[in-house]
Order: C-alpha cells, then structure tokens, then sequence
C-alpha cells in the first residue's frame, strides 16, 4: 500500500536517474528519478515507491545504496519531493526554483504592461481628436 501525501517515508535509493527537460527556452528542468525500497522490521523488503525530484538545480547528493527520509504528495502512483534527507550521508537535500522575487519582478513588469496597454487603448477611444491646430473647422 503507498504512503498517503505528506507521510513520511523512508527506504534505500535504487535505480537513481538523472534527466533533463526543456520547460521553456530559457530554464531546463533537471529531474532525478529512483525507487524508495523499503523494509520492514525483518529487514525483507516490503514495497517499492517511484519517486521524482524536479528543480532547475539541487543542492546535496543522492546515490543508489543511500538511505533517506522524505515526504511529498502521491500521483498516479509516484511520490513526488522537494526536499529529502540523507540519512547515509546526514546531508539535506533540496531541489532548487527559480526565487519568488524573479516572479513578482515578472508579475510588476506584466502588470506595467497590461496598464500601458489600457491607457494607449483609452486614450484611442476617449482621447480628444488629434487635428491641424491652425486650421479653424
């Protein structure tokens, strides 16, 4: 049975893979994708959770035979992380995104333009006619 979201599981990393995938032309999305074996008391393994990571970087490492400790949400049968802990290696791992500030500078700017946008579109249609000054109609 597959954890629910946001329980915390733990297990050996087998079948590590890196890839990555063009989201846009300007940011690739590195993805790591592994097995969590996990075991129980008898040290018999009892299930294999899919798992992926995904960020335009990570910081900290993984390898096939580590032992770590996450949580995250399940879909369609993959559990998928932002951050995880070794527990072989006592480092935490974590996927890097772009920082909040990039989008609220692309949010302002998108924002500048939609209100410039208005105002030339206003101005079109409820601006004063543009004429000869010199010329008396």
């Amino acid at each position: 049975m597959l954890p629910s979201s946001g329980e915390t599981v733990e297990g050996m990393v087998r079948g590590f893979q890196t890839r990555t995938d063009s989201r846009s032309q300007a940011e690739d999305a590195v993805i790591w994708s592994f097995r969590l074996e996990r075991y129980n008391d008898a040290g018999q393994r009892i299930m294999l959770i899919p798992v992926e990571m995904r960020g335009i970087g990570f910081e900290g490492s993984i390898h096939d035979g580590d032992w770590v400790r996450t949580s995250g949400r399940i879909r369609a049968g993959t559990l998928y992380i932002k951050r995880l802990d070794n527990v072989t290696t006592g480092a935490d791992v974590r996927a890097k995104r772009t920082p909040k500030i990039v989008w609220v500078f692309v949010a302002i700017f998108f924002c500048a333009v939609l209100a410039f946008m208005g105002w030339v579109a206003f101005d079109l249609f409820f601006g004063e006619p543009v004429g000869d000054p010199g010329r008396i109609p």
